[in-house]
């Protein structure tokens, strides 16, 4: 078989081409400190990164879900918390009115507080968020949840929904109660053995009604509701304050998701300059071999041998 020339020089400078097309993708991929360059460089490693990185924004998505429930609850539990305060005090003023010690006048001026605070508590039960959204509102956070009437009867707004978001693939966390749950009703027995079912603030305002009228069965009566509805925002108080241990969980189990994606893409995406490096010196020693021995062929030819 005979090889001509012109082949010899095309197949070498074909070999050196090869060897310069290598040489300029490691020294890109120093540059850039990826694996991969140009999408052709390889297209299933590409897309094996594409999609560790959607996985990895998803993550981001849900923790920052995760903060818009936090700052709700957080939110929501200062709001109950101030509520129960009350309600303890509301408890104190009806344990003291009970007392025979205490005159009409006296219980007269413990209703003005009564009041008081129970305008405080219509304050905390329309509490709103940073965006200006009602918390206790249910699924209606643009509606104020408590209103008085012109008779002074205080009526729910909002609806008994549950706003929930996603928080991981498999997870939905509520991020609020509606007001109708926490300010929650009472059931009143009444001397004749028929039985009502009374509001929240329908309770405050026969506690003030009974201690202007200085009834002492009626004040009997509103310490024994006042209890039932501080209990049952203790219990409220718990649940706000479980789901912030689960928001407090599943952040801890988004981050590490997060620095298992970011390792998965680590591996995948990012360059080893210690291995890259010394690959380099090799290819431009080999491509440097090759020039300087093409040169010194590319010189010969047949007078060589019959001088």
């Amino acid at each position: 078989m005979k090889i001509s020339t012109g082949q010899l020089f095309e197949q070498a400078v074909t070999q050196m081409n090869t060897q310069q097309a290598k040489v300029t993708q490691m020294q890109a991929q120093l540059a850039t400190g990826k694996q991969i360059v140009q999408s052709s460089d390889d297209p299933d490693k590409v897309g094996l990164i594409q999609r560790l990185n959607t996985a990895y924004q998803r993550q981001d998505v849900y923790e920052q879900s995760l903060n818009t429930v936090n700052d709700r609850l957080v939110s929501e539990e200062a709001a109950i918390l101030a509520t129960d305060n009350i309600l303890q005090r509301l408890r104190e003023l009806a344990v003291r009115a009970s007392s025979d010690t205490l005159s009409a006048p006296d219980r007269e001026i413990i209703s003005i507080e009564v009041s008081a605070l129970k305008d405080g508590l219509m304050q905390l039960a329309n509490t709103q968020d940073i965006n200006g959204n009602y918390i206790f509102a249910g699924s209606m956070s643009s509606t104020m949840p408590f209103t008085t009437d012109a008779s002074g009867h205080t009526s729910y707004q909002g609806d008994d929904r549950q706003i929930a978001v996603d928080v991981s693939e498999q997870r939905r966390l509520n991020m609020n109660r509606p007001g109708s749950d926490i300010f929650s009703s009472v059931v009143r027995q009444e001397l004749d053995g028929t039985t009502q079912r009374v509001s929240f603030f329908g309770v405050i305002d026969d506690f003030a009604d009974a201690l202007k009228n200085n009834n002492t069965g009626a004040i009997q009566r509103s310490l024994s509701e006042v209890s039932d509805l501080s209990a049952s925002v203790s219990v409220s108080l718990a649940d706000v304050g479980s789901r912030l241990s689960v928001v407090d969980s599943q952040r801890d189990m988004l981050s590490d998701a997060k620095l298992r994606y970011q390792s998965m893409l680590s591996q995948v995406e990012d360059l080893d300059y210690a291995t890259a490096v010394t690959e380099l010196s090799a290819e431009l020693l080999s491509m440097e071999a090759a020039q300087s021995s093409f040169a010194k062929i590319s010189q010969l030819s047949l007078f060589n041998y019959i001088r």
